[in-house]
């Protein structure tokens, strides 16, 4: 069968250029300097429901940096309104990374960006409720279970407020 030869290659070709759902994540650290120590908050109702909200004391214009190497795809600022001032971050095989609620962003579109550098600082835009970083990680668009330095980190589950997380982000 002539025909499906040519179909079988054409298929598998498609298939190849298409970002898979199995890609591979980069070993994402946490969006802040080595050692620092954040509170990391999921609640049952958060939106979007795999997303973290990132705090500490007096955080409020902490410095936020790239969770793994990447492109900028997109600086926006919402004003007054959901995620605010907020970055995103390509870093290919169909992942990204987007940070919101920031203070101030210090990237644009197009920047290649290497993992720990600083793209803005902690703050308090859009329709938030106090300073923090609210973080996503996403697979061609879609919100993935968060991981930081290839461990999960630990969603609500009824019984407790947050868990505290020990950025390993660029550590010597």
């Amino acid at each position: 069968m002539p025909g499906f030869s040519v179909r079988l290659a054409v298929a598998l070709s498609a298939a190849l250029a298409l970002p898979s759902a199995f890609a591979a994540a980069p070993k994402f650290q946490m969006p802040f300097p080595c050692k620092q120590v954040w509170h990391g908050n999921t609640r049952e109702n958060h939106s979007p429901k795999l997303a973290v909200d990132l705090s500490r004391s007096n955080g409020a214009g902490d410095k936020v940096v790239a969770a793994a190497k990447g492109r900028v795809s997109k600086v926006r600022n919402l004003g007054n309104t959901s995620y605010g001032k907020y970055v995103v971050i390509d870093h290919g095989g169909g992942w990204s990374t987007l940070y919101a609620h920031l203070n101030s962003y210090s990237v644009k579109v197009g920047d290649n960006l290497a993992l720990g550098q600083g793209i803005g600082t902690v703050g308090n835009t859009g329709t938030s409720f106090g300073a923090h970083l609210h973080h996503e990680q996403l697979l061609n668009g879609a919100l993935q279970k968060i991981k930081f330095n290839g461990a999960q980190i630990h969603y609500f589950d009824g019984r407790d407020k947050y868990t505290d997380y020990k950025s390993a982000n660029s550590c010597p």
